[in-house]
Parts: structure tokens; sequence; C-alpha cells
């Protein structure tokens, strides 16, 4: 069983309850006996001034290096291999601390690069961005320190600081995607998360916004460059890998729990995209994983 961790296991002055904290990374403290690879049930933006990390999320291994910002959304599969004299920022917070002062319920939703598995989740900075952005993160953590901290405060410092790690992306990319496409392609993304291992179908999620099937595809590719049914079939797969590594049950077991009727198609189509069978992914990704954390 993969432990999923909250913001209240990870003791700090700087916290809020259990649905804030911005605490320096190398003075981090952490559960007693953390298991590894785990979860989280907040985001968490990890802002590296020195050393370097080697991160594994979803399967995905990825660097970080001084003055880029990683990204870690809930649900995610997490694993650290190596932290070499690391100096930075830990920034952890809850959806619901987030729209702690905005009617707005969408604000989550609107931050493209939050939930982003469908791209690298992280960011490296240049200096505009880094002008932009340490102002905003010093007023965070000089807040959080105090006694007479303001949750009220520190939320809206929030806000002010994703927005500019947004408009940072969106200025470096030389485009803005189109912000109600962001939101609608997060509502699918939820919806699949409920749902994917009974439904397949582009018409369910498209009937369940309120679209139709093209519409859906066509805001799928805007997004992420990928069609609705690659996105779908992704999600199958990457809780395939989940179980495959850190469970003990049957190939026939998953393929039958993540509604595949056939078994040799189950296969076929795991080693189409992953270029080998499950039985050769689940042996080649153990040994791997055994060096992390």
């Amino acid at each position: 069983m993969i432990p999923t961790y909250h913001i209240a296991d990870f003791p700090s002055f700087q916290a809020i309850d259990n649905q804030f904290m911005v605490e320096r990374f190398e003075y981090l403290q952490r559960p007693p006996k953390l298991e590894w690879p785990h979860k989280h049930s907040f985001y968490e933006i990890m802002w590296l001034t020195s050393g370097k990390s080697i991160n594994v999320i979803d399967y995905h291994q990825i660097t970080i290096e001084p003055d880029m910002l990683f990204f870690i959304s809930p649900g995610q599969l997490h694993l650290m291999n190596k932290a070499e004299s690391v100096t930075g920022y830990s920034l952890t917070f809850t959806e619901d601390f987030l729209l702690l002062n905005t009617p707005n319920k969408d604000a989550v939703m609107e931050f493209a690069f939050l939930d982003n598995s469908y791209s690298d989740p992280y960011f490296k900075l240049d200096d505009e961005a880094i002008r932009e952005l340490r102002p905003v993160m010093e007023l965070l953590f000089e807040e959080a320190i105090r006694k007479d901290k303001s949750p009220f405060i520190i939320a809206n410092l929030l806000f002010v600081f994703l927005k500019r790690i947004q408009r940072s992306i969106n200025t470096e990319e030389g485009s803005i995607t189109d912000l109600i496409s962001v939101v609608r392609f997060k509502q699918l993304k939820k919806l699949i998360e409920d749902h994917f291992k009974r439904e397949t179908k582009v018409e369910f999620y498209a009937e369940k916004l309120n679209l139709t099937a093209h519409r859906v595809n066509e805001i799928c590719k805007q997004v992420t460059g990928k069609p609705t049914g690659e996105i779908i079939r992704d999600r199958v797969l990457l809780e395939a890998k989940r179980l495959l590594l850190h469970t003990e049950q049957s190939i026939g077991d998953i393929s039958e729990l993540l509604g595949f009727k056939d078994f040799s198609y189950f296969s076929r189509q795991f080693r189409k995209k992953e270029g080998m069978t499950p039985a050769e992914y689940r042996k080649e990704l153990y040994q791997r994983y055994q060096s992390y954390h």
C-alpha cells in the first residue's frame, strides 16, 4: 500500500493547520520512517537555490537544479533518489487554502502548471522570473515565521506567487493557452481520475462535461497536443505501472482490475507503449528503484 502524506506530517512552525507550509528545504522535517515512494494530499513547489535533487514523479526521472521550480500535485507518486547539498524553499498548500480568499472555485484549475502530468513538472527560471518571484517568496516566508501570522495575508501572497509563475511560463512559451480550455481540461482530468477503470470512451466524458466529443478532443489537443483517447489510455497505463511495481498482484488480476477482458490484449497494449511486456517492466523497474530512498 502506497502511503499518502499530509502537510501536518511535516512538523513546522511555518505551517497553518493542515493547509499550508513554507520551509527552507534544508531544514524541512520529514515524518519518522518516511516511506518511498509516497503520495501527497497537497501541492508542493520546490525552489532550489543551490545543490541538486534527483526526483521521480510517476516514473519520470527529473534532475532539479538551482533556480528551477519543481511541481508535485496531489496523488502523484513521488520518489527522491538523491539530494546533494540542497538549499532552497519547499512551499506546500491545499486547494482549500488557495481558495480561502476567492469565491472562484476554478481558481486552482486556472494554473496550467499544477496537475501538469501531461508535460514536464518543472520550470527553469530566468533572471526576469527570479526578480518577479523572489520578493513574493520572501514576503511569504516573513509572514509565515510571525507568531501572529495571518492565513488571509498568506493566501493572498500565495495567489500572487502562483499568478507570477503562470505569467513567467506564458512569457517563455510565447503564447497563452485559452484559460477556459485549461479549466475544461482539468475538469476532464478529474473525471478521468474518478472513472478511468470503468470508462474509456470519449463520449462518456464529453457527456459529463456537456460538450461534444469533438470539442473535448479539440481542448485536449490545444492544452496537451494529445487526443482525448490517448490521455485516457495514459492514465490506465500509469495505474498499471503503479500496480506492477508496488503490489504483488498477478498481471492477470491487474489486467482485469483495469477493465481489460482479454489479458493478451492488455499485454500487447502495454508493450506497444513501453517497449516491454508487463512482466519485463515489473522486473526492470523493481531493480532500478531499489536504490531509491
